[in-house]
């Protein structure tokens, strides 16, 4: 039993010790196609081949708090603001983080069919370009982001946002007024 509560304490210990990680301490480069970090601590120096970019409050904090984990999701520290790094890193890191929660703008819903539990959307996106997607359970995959905006989340796990649902044309909003 006491063995139990030592592994418990140490657990506790290391989820409770956060590295912060800045220009002075870590530097990041892309290696074979993913993104790889050099962490000095402790006059130590660590290399990660491959760390993945986890925002803490995507909608809000866009380069803000950013989780860095490693192999197995195991967090190695924690970036407070992307702009504590140089240039170079800064450029990587949006790059990546961009690629990561990539998210269409749309700006025109031109149809949404419904069939069979699924629903079909044909949408324009802020760059012009018309894109389909499919939906189920489309009343629970639309997420409100505060009172204007919204998320859709296709079968794919795909996700599309729309800014301002009030700032769509009259026939786009009535298309989706019925999910809100």
């Amino acid at each position: 039993m006491e063995n139990i509560e030592n592994k418990n304490e140490i657990m506790l210990e290391d989820a409770a010790r956060i590295i912060k990680l800045d220009g002075t301490n870590a530097s990041f480069v892309m290696k074979d196609g993913f993104l790889a970090l050099t962490l000095k601590t402790n006059g130590e120096e660590k290399v990660y081949d491959r760390v993945f970019l986890h925002r803490a409050f995507p909608h809000e904090l866009l380069w803000e708090y950013i989780s860095v984990t490693g192999d197995e999701n195991k967090e190695i520290g924690l970036i407070y603001n992307i702009d504590d790094f140089g240039e170079e890193d800064v450029e990587l890191l949006k790059t990546e983080i961009n690629r990561k929660y990539y998210s269409p703008v749309i700006s025109e819903i031109q149809s949404v069919k419904e069939r069979y539990g699924f629903s079909y959307w044909k949408v324009r996106i802020d760059d012009g370009r018309i894109l389909s997607f499919t939906m189920q359970d489309t009343f629970g995959k639309i997420i409100r982001i505060g009172e204007d905006s919204a998320i859709l989340v296709d079968v794919d796990g795909n996700r599309y946002t729309i800014k301002s649902i009030l700032g769509l044309d009259k026939k786009s909003y009535r298309k989706i007024e019925l999910y809100l």
